[in-house]
């Protein structure tokens, strides 16, 4: 059964997320969906991934039950119970993007702790979460749509009075907040010549150097979602609260994006290598766009990271899908502008996309190459783990299609403690003034609008 209901509202979707989260104690899901939101909130079943001095834990939730259990698990086997969960389930009719599934995000800590368990995970947050969001809201042409999937009559009503509610209380006033970074110029600076020592012993020939910046916040971080959204307008944006965690996205990048024709699942994945900071003024900002279009160090950059995703997706893919129709295109965005390259593929029959998006973990833009290593020398460099950050998150229907971003221009706050953090692709080109100012171009305007 599945049941709609219409509520008028001038509300945008990311004001309406941060309504729900501020006010209610719903676990909430925002994913902005290339322009095409939507907000999940009380998951039918939720699960939750912790990682301790035993292993990965889960808790799991079933809200019909109002029941927790908490068992061992790792990696695959998570990954295996979720794909048994989500081919019970049944898609709506006439759904475009999200419909009927699972949303939630997989952090970069818990997959690069699988391609090498001493790898550590960020201690004291869930470094995954995936809700099966039976209910759900999208935008209509009046305000939104609440959809239920096979959801109770009478809960479905109560879910639309606590709405109705909801949408009268006003929306929360962020307070301002200064962040303060974890490393000086010469910490990165340190870390960046280790990376050129690594590169030229020939270990790797590309790593993604990030570092941190920390804030107190004295509100929660729904509150800042509206207005960093508004500003970045960025495709991919995401938030997510569960209990005292949360996590916002202003991600411009895809990651990967499942499409279902002629009964075979479709691949795109769209890396983003090679970074510009936007300018004031329209001649010097196409000068500076003009520039990375020809900087063959962005370029060599970008063409390293294709080759490993290729090299991913020819995992699952038919033999003779993986393609490449756009290479080094310059796409621009609020604070930066970026190369981006797109790669297609189709899906072998018998490769769930939960195996595709598992297995290809981290996503190649945010680790350097060859994978593996650079993943243990990011892990040696960098001054903690990086959580959720450098992670993915999106949806994933029950027909197999569905949408996942990067958690790149990411949040993660918990105990009144946010982290922000930027990185970008070192190689042996690289000058390590350049590298550190792309830290500062992709960060500025998100602690500017957090100020």
């Amino acid at each position: 059964m599945f049941t709609v209901y219409e509520f008028i509202s001038p509300l945008s979707a990311s004001e309406l997320t941060a309504l729900v989260a501020y006010h209610s104690d719903w676990q909430v899901c925002f994913l902005n969906d290339d322009h095409h939101p939507v907000i999940g909130i009380l998951p039918k079943v939720s699960w939750q991934a912790w990682y301790g001095d035993d292993g990965l834990v889960i808790h799991r939730f079933c809200r019909d039950e109002q029941k927790h259990r908490q068992y061992a698990s790792d990696y695959q086997t998570w990954q295996d119970e979720l794909i048994v969960y989500i081919s019970t389930l049944s898609m709506p009719k006439h759904q475009q993007g999200y419909g009927h599934g699972l949303m939630g995000f997989v952090g970069y800590d818990i997959s690069a702790h699988a391609l090498n368990p001493s790898i550590a995970i960020k201690d004291g947050q869930m470094c995954a979460f995936m809700g099966h969001y039976d209910i759900y809201l999208k935008p209509s042409h009046q305000g939104f749509v609440l959809c239920g999937v096979g959801v109770d009559a009478v809960f479905f009503e109560q879910i639309k009075h606590k709405l109705a509610w909801l949408m009268g209380q006003s929306l929360p006033v962020p307070v301002g907040c200064q962040f303060s970074p974890l490393w000086q110029k010469g910490d990165y600076a340190n870390a960046f010549n280790k990376t050129q020592d690594y590169i030229k012993a020939g270990d790797t020939y590309q790593i993604n150097l990030t570092q941190a910046w920390q804030a107190d916040l004295t509100d929660k971080l729904a509150s800042y979602l509206p207005k960093l959204q508004s500003t970045m307008n960025a495709p991919f944006a995401t938030f997510l609260r569960a209990d005292d965690f949360e996590l916002l996205s202003v991600s411009p990048e895809l990651f990967f994006e499942f499409d279902k024709a002629d009964k075979h699942i479709h691949i795109i994945t769209k890396p983003i290598k090679g970074t510009r900071p936007r300018h004031h003024n329209p001649v010097q900002d196409e000068q500076l766009k003009n520039e990375l279009a020809s900087s063959e160090k962005d370029i060599s950059e970008n063409v390293m990271i294709v080759d490993l995703l290729r090299n991913d997706l020819g995992k699952y893919a038919h033999v003779g899908t993986v393609k490449t129709p756009k290479r080094f295109a310059i796409e621009s965005f609020q604070n930066v502008h970026h190369m981006v390259s797109t790669i297609t593929a189709t899906l072998k029959s018998d490769t769930h996309p939960l195996t595709v998006l598992f297995g290809s973990l981290p996503a190649g833009s945010i680790t350097g190459a060859p994978k593996k290593r650079a993943c243990e020398i990011i892990s040696e460099l960098e001054s903690q783990p990086r959580g959720a950050y450098c992670g993915t998150m999106g949806y994933l229907n029950a027909d197999g299609t569905g949408r996942w971003n990067v958690l790149i221009r990411t949040l993660q706050a918990q105990n009144s403690q946010a982290q922000l953090w930027a990185g970008g692709g070192v190689t042996i080109k690289s000058k390590m003034d350049g590298e550190y100012q792309e830290c500062l171009d992709k960060v500025g305007v998100m602690m500017k609008v957090m100020a």
